[in-house]
């Protein structure tokens, strides 16, 4: 557990979704002990929020003993004028209570990211640390006693178009019934036939064959599955980029061979993938990346209706 005194008294979590909850939950289990997670832990979101009934809750120590934490997500959504009474908190915190807040994005200007400079600790988890996400999940399969193999790995990847949070949903499936000590291709192959009806491939190739209905029927899919705007929009930008990728490849007289092996493509799947690449060419790919980008940036800033954005963007690309 963690001593109180030398800690912060709120956590600022903000980033891609899966390495911030993976972050936050780690933290939680070194601030509470297991015993009393049921207890000493509780959830908040903007609608049920009342601060000063949580300010009177974290003001007085838990009656279990041990350390509680207030958890409180989509913090993009709070009002700025809601941060003064937790602002006055801040003044005198109780050393057994912490906050932790989470966000897609706030801006630098934001009273909980100023707070935070000077009075908590502000964690961001950017794209760029997926390899740090990969190992949260690969220390999951290892507390169940449970190792993935390379091949495995690559198609659990490969099928699930490198999203952190389905990759993390089927390794609970597999945790349960993969037989064995070791998970291998043929049980992850099972599984996400078993789990998923579309791959995120075949989202891409509704496109590159121009068929809206089934592409919007698949992005319906994956956005009933996730909940979450910002992981289908690394789904379809992560397909999108390999074809870029290859593009470039091809562009620099690289051969299938060296195509495979940079974006591991899957054999099975090359002629489908090569197929795709024909379908777009350099300057398209890489506008629908860029539009992609601001499609997840309006989304975390609730500019627009995200779902009706995204709707269009594949009827357009259709």
């Amino acid at each position: 557990m963690v001593n109180a005194a030398s800690k912060p008294f709120f956590y600022l979590f903000t980033g891609e979704e899966f390495l911030r909850r993976s972050k936050i939950e780690s933290l939680v289990d070194q601030i509470i002990p297991a015993e009393l997670r049921s207890t000493n832990l509780v959830r908040f979101y903007p609608d049920d929020l009342d601060w000063d009934q949580v300010i009177e809750q974290a003001s007085t120590s838990s009656l279990l003993g041990a350390a509680q934490v207030f958890w409180i997500s989509q913090v993009e959504k709070m009002k700025k004028a809601d941060w003064s009474a937790f602002e006055a908190y801040g003044a005198k915190p109780n050393a057994q209570s912490f906050f932790i807040f989470e966000a897609e994005e706030l801006s630098d200007s934001h009273p909980l990211v100023k707070l935070a400079a000077s009075r908590g600790k502000h964690v961001h988890s950017a794209e760029q640390g997926r390899e740090s996400g990969f190992e949260a999940i690969r220390t999951k399969l290892k507390r169940f006693g449970k190792k993935i193999s390379p091949d495995a790995w690559q198609a659990l990847e490969d099928r699930l178009g490198g999203s952190l949070r389905l990759m993390d949903m089927a390794v609970d499936q597999l945790v349960l019934y993969a037989e064995g000590d070791t998970i291998d291709e043929a049980a992850v192959q099972y599984l996400t036939r078993e789990f998923l009806h579309y791959e995120p491939f075949d989202l891409t190739d509704a496109l590159a064959q121009k068929d809206i209905e089934k592409a919007l029927k698949i992005f319906h899919f994956f956005y009933e599955l996730s909940g979450d705007m910002t992981s289908i929009v690394g789904l379809i930008h992560w397909q999108f980029k390999r074809i870029w990728q290859a593009k470039r490849i091809m562009a620099k007289n690289g051969n299938r061979e060296e195509m495979m092996k940079s974006l591991k493509v899957s054999p099975y799947r090359l002629a489908a993938f090569l197929n795709q690449v024909k379908q777009f060419d350099l300057p398209k790919i890489e506008k629908l990346l860029n539009q992609l980008g601001q499609i997840d940036r309006n989304s975390k800033t609730g500019a627009f209706d995200e779902k009706i954005a995204m709707e269009a963007f594949l009827a357009a690309v259709a």
